[in-house]
């Protein structure tokens, strides 16, 4: 038997026509029914129930393809693995990142890996966290960057680097450069839409069932920009990971303000799923994002790191 036999079983079993399929793999019809009529004398199973409509299985037909599909994914795998061993780096690598930290790290690392690898291609998307999890799990994307920790079944956590978390307060008030969080004013606190993965952070850590109580202005977003702009223009306060600070303007920066205490920061991972065939792509991104971030956010000593409680099974 081939894989290419292999293929049209599973193409067939899919489509439930010998037509379909045929067309989907760009072969003729007899073609195809050749190739299974081949592939069953080599096995010695009938695979397919003819004169069903449509075209279905037989139960050690289906039995068989279950294990035919694990031997064409795991070749095709391969294949992406010795297309990764090219030292020039010539392939592709889908990235899913949550929103809250794309637009402020992918500009640090993302020219200088362009430049050194310029056959380096990354098809970088925006997603929330669970989109970001199930995405690397389904296989539509091949890599995620999520802030953790992170215990998530068949999933493998990297960790690259620590953020701290500050606010970011009108000028206004409150006076000083650290604020205590048993003295923030919920009433004032601008946040994330619900269902965000930082806005989790930051319950762990704020009592936001004290948030917008009487408030007549609610303001519901995924974009922490959109925020620092409520903020500038309306007053109050937000909360900003530590990358999000290095794009502010020096007016600005005037009104960040530390945490009192023991800084409070996430951890920032590569998720990738177990058995993976992009090991070197997934280096040298590590490599890339750590040479160009501030070097203090490579250690997580001294920090108190919040748990998103990402827990998946």
């Amino acid at each position: 038997m081939t894989l290419a036999q292999l293929e049209y079983a599973l193409m067939l079993q899919r489509h439930g026509s010998f037509k379909k399929a045929a067309e989907q793999l760009s072969i003729s019809q007899p073609g195809l029914s050749l190739q299974i009529q081949k592939l069953e004398e080599e096995t010695g199973v009938i695979l397919f129930n003819r004169s069903s409509s449509p075209i279905q299985p037989t139960e050690d037909g289906r039995q068989f393809l279950i294990r035919a599909e694990d031997i064409v994914t795991n070749a095709k795998r391969l294949s992406e693995y010795a297309r990764g061993l090219q030292k020039d780096y010539n392939g592709a690598l889908k990235l899913g990142i949550i929103p809250t930290l794309a637009p402020f790290l992918v500009p640090l690392f993302a020219d200088a890996l362009q430049q050194d690898y310029p056959n380096f291609r990354l098809d970088i998307r925006e997603y929330l966290t669970d989109e970001v999890i199930q995405g690397v799990r389904s296989g539509d994307i091949e890599a995620g960057i999520i802030s953790t920790p992170a215990s998530i079944y068949g999933i493998d956590v990297i960790p690259i680097f620590y953020e701290k978390f500050y606010f970011y307060s009108s000028n206004e008030k409150p006076e000083g450069s650290s604020i205590q969080l048993k003295d923030v004013d919920y009433s004032q606190l601008w946040l994330l839409e619900e269902g965000n993965c930082f806005r989790d952070q930051v319950n762990n850590f704020c009592d936001l069932n004290k948030m917008r109580q009487n408030r007549q202005f609610v303001y519901r977003s995924n974009s922490i920009d959109a925020l620092v702009r409520m903020v500038d223009n309306k007053g109050g306060m937000t909360i900003l990971p530590e990358l999000t600070t290095l794009s502010l303007t020096g007016q600005q920066e005037m009104y960040i303000k530390e945490i009192k205490g023991k800084p409070k920061a996430r951890e920032i991972s590569i998720i990738v799923p177990h058995n993976h065939d992009k090991d070197r792509y997934i280096e040298k991104l590590k490599t890339y994002i750590q040479q160009n971030i501030p070097k203090h956010m490579l250690s997580a000593e001294g920090l108190d790191i919040v748990d998103p409680g990402i827990k998946m099974t």
